[in-house]
């Protein structure tokens, strides 16, 4: 079983106490993306890459940003916790999740929309059988990734949950 580092524990009752002030418990009521992957017990390997990667700061600020993120079921596909941290790209892997400038609802994702990443590389919206999922720039047009759970709404954005970990094309 992973135990989050000692800082990253400090984070989540940070986040779950200022979630737990909140008078209407309403997700997304006053959280911004950092504080809702933190309260997410099923994002806590995105909680620790995102905080290694130095980009927490940016995602609790301005946005509007669309973050697909990936579940820890996805990146142990990956690697362990450990494993993931220590990824020499996770910066630029993490930047792919992100979509700047940018508040997109599930009803606001078509099949064909193609949406620029924090990275700079392309997404583009495909067909899962009755779902979406998200390709990447790679050589094919399947999903790499199938978007399991949508609108997890932030005061700076929304979360989509994603089943894999995106990785970056070689350009």
């Amino acid at each position: 079983m992973y135990v989050p580092r000692p800082a990253l524990l400090g984070l989540s009752v940070l986040a779950l106490s200022l979630t737990a002030c909140d008078s209407d418990d309403v997700v997304g009521d006053g959280d911004t993306i950092t504080d809702l992957v933190v309260a997410d017990a099923d994002l806590s390997t995105l909680e620790d890459a995102v905080v290694e990667a130095g980009l927490a700061n940016a995602l609790a600020g301005g946005g509007p940003f669309t973050v697909f993120a990936p579940t820890d079921a996805a990146f142990a596909a990956v690697g362990t916790p450990d494993e993931v941290v220590a990824l020499e790209n996770l910066a630029d892997i993490l930047r792919l999740h992100v979509v700047p400038n940018a508040d997109l609802d599930a009803d606001d994702l078509n099949v064909g929309d193609v949406v620029q990443t924090l990275n700079g590389e392309t997404l583009t919206v495909v067909a899962v059988g009755s779902g979406l999922g998200l390709d990447t720039e790679d050589a094919d047009t399947n999903a790499n990734a199938l978007i399991v759970d949508t609108d997890i709404d932030a005061d700076n954005g929304v979360i989509h949950k994603i089943d894999a970990v995106l990785l970056p094309t070689d350009n």
